[in-house]
């Protein structure tokens, strides 16, 4: 693959993990409410999610499940409940903002950790979008196969952690800044409004 090549597999990367969606709604909703740690911890969660997509388009798997109707419906309904219980589940939740309460605890860490997980991993966009977008640059390579794959998608794994990562500081320190009604809008019911209405529309979707 030559250098121009590899440049635009970075900005295609990069401009696939701008793009608004479940995972950037996570990560602004868990670091305006909790801070930078427990932002990073989602993300970090959200990287093994995808990570798996990588490993399942490397391996093929991803191809069978785009081709098995039963298979993506089941994987479709799971991450739009999961959407929607974390939506509920914020708006139910009391602010707690690091600048008005102290939080660190290792559960709640692995709590963080799981949510951006499990919002990746049962997000069959992210496989289907991964079986597209791995086999365009393994045109460009000279010896294509499992291992060039997941090499390639780690590409998409490292900015999304970089880009991720950038939201989540920027969020935190935003929200430090906001007291009273706009930080309980900023941090809890807009976030918790859009998780839902997005889950609703991937449980609305056509398989």
């Amino acid at each position: 693959m030559t250098l121009e090549n590899f440049a635009l597999l970075i900005v295609a990367c990069l401009a696939v993990n701008l793009s608004p969606g479940p995972s950037v709604v996570l990560v602004s909703s868990v670091a305006a409410a909790d801070g930078f740690r427990a932002g990073f911890m989602a993300v970090l969660g959200m990287t093994l999610g995808a990570f798996v997509h990588v490993l399942l388009a490397a391996s093929g798997v991803a191809a069978l499940l785009a081709s098995s109707k039963l298979a993506f419906a089941i994987v479709q309904y799971l991450g739009a409940v999961y959407l929607i219980y974390l939506g509920i589940h914020l708006l139910l939740t009391k602010n707690n903002n690091p600048a008005v309460t102290p939080r660190s605890t290792a559960t709640s860490d692995w709590q963080f950790f799981r949510r951006g997980m499990l919002v990746d991993t049962l997000n069959p966009k992210i496989a289907l979008f991964f079986l597209a977008f791995i086999p365009q640059f393994l045109l460009l390579v000279k010896n294509p196969g499992f291992f060039i794959s997941l090499a390639l998608g780690s590409v998409f794994l490292l900015t999304g952690l970089l880009v991720n990562g950038v939201i989540a500081w920027l969020v935190a320190a935003g929200a430090s800044r906001t007291r009273g009604q706009i930080a309980d809008w900023v941090q809890r019911r807009i976030p918790a409004a859009v998780l839902v209405f997005l889950g609703l529309r991937l449980l609305w979707q056509k398989v």
